[in-house]
């Protein structure tokens, strides 16, 4: 049963090698992670019988490998690292902020609070792939937002100019802000200490600065923070249908 545990171990690596095309051939991302997960264990399941049956050991054993090596490094890099607790809770005041559009235009915490109910969602950076799976899923979900009378702004670390690209990707659904402070960002516990990986910093030319996890929070038109999420991987992301849910409950004590 030799070719059992070949095609165990190619497998596993084939779906490695599709998962690191897709974020730095493509540039794309996918929050199912999950996928990958079951296909490098199977890998090293059907490699694993295969042996068991009469296969080769050292196909097995770089199966092994392979899928060991996936978990602990996935978990590793998809890990976000920084403020320890989410700081801006529903029920409180949202904070002070100045920031820019991508034409430079001043946008400040009155801004949001004028064309409330607003979606506040913060991203890592134009460099990253999830970025655009984070942003890409609430494009596609404009239509609910808008029925539950969202205005979304989308904000990051990014200067005005490097998130031009950004802004011409989404399109009027969303507004992208740009210069968030990190003060800001340690100030409502979202700041990740990371920052971009070195292999985003290589190939993609991200600057080596602390930037924000990612997070989402709806406020009301008092200013009163109505929902807040934050993700501590980067596979993590706010779900749509209770950021609408946020929206349309009746305003009222939490």
């Amino acid at each position: 049963m030799g070719w059992l545990t070949a095609v165990g171990l190619g497998l596993a690596v084939a779906t490695v090698i599709a998962y690191l095309v897709m974020l730095f051939v493509i540039v794309d991302f996918t929050y199912r992670t999950w996928i990958f997960d079951i296909a490098v264990s199977l890998g090293g399941v059907v490699a694993a019988v295969g042996w068991i049956l009469g296969g080769s050991g050292a196909l097995a054993a770089a199966a092994g490998v392979v899928a060991v090596g996936w978990f602990v490094l996935t978990r590793r890099e998809l890990a976000i690292r920084g403020s320890e607790r989410l700081r801006l809770r529903p029920g409180d005041p949202f904070p002070g902020l100045r920031v820019v559009r991508t034409d430079h235009t001043e946008v400040t915490e009155r801004d949001l609070v004028a064309a409330a109910p607003t979606l506040l969602v913060l991203y890592r950076g134009w460099w990253c792939p999830s970025h655009k799976a984070q942003l890409d899923e609430l494009v596609e979900a404009h239509d609910q937002l808008a029925d539950a009378g969202l205005s979304v702004f989308a904000g990051s670390v990014d200067g005005a100019d490097e998130s031009v690209p950004v802004q011409d990707r989404v399109g009027e659904s969303i507004t992208i802000l740009c210069g968030v402070p990190v003060e800001f960002l340690d100030a409502i516990g979202v700041r990740d200490s990371r920052g971009a990986p070195w292999y985003d910093r290589l190939i993609f030319g991200a600057k080596q600065q602390e930037i924000a996890m990612p997070a989402a929070f709806v406020i009301d038109g008092t200013g009163t923070v109505r929902y807040a999420h934050r993700s501590t991987r980067v596979d993590q992301r706010a779900d749509p249908r209770r950021i609408i849910a946020s929206a349309e409950r009746p305003h009222g004590p939490f």
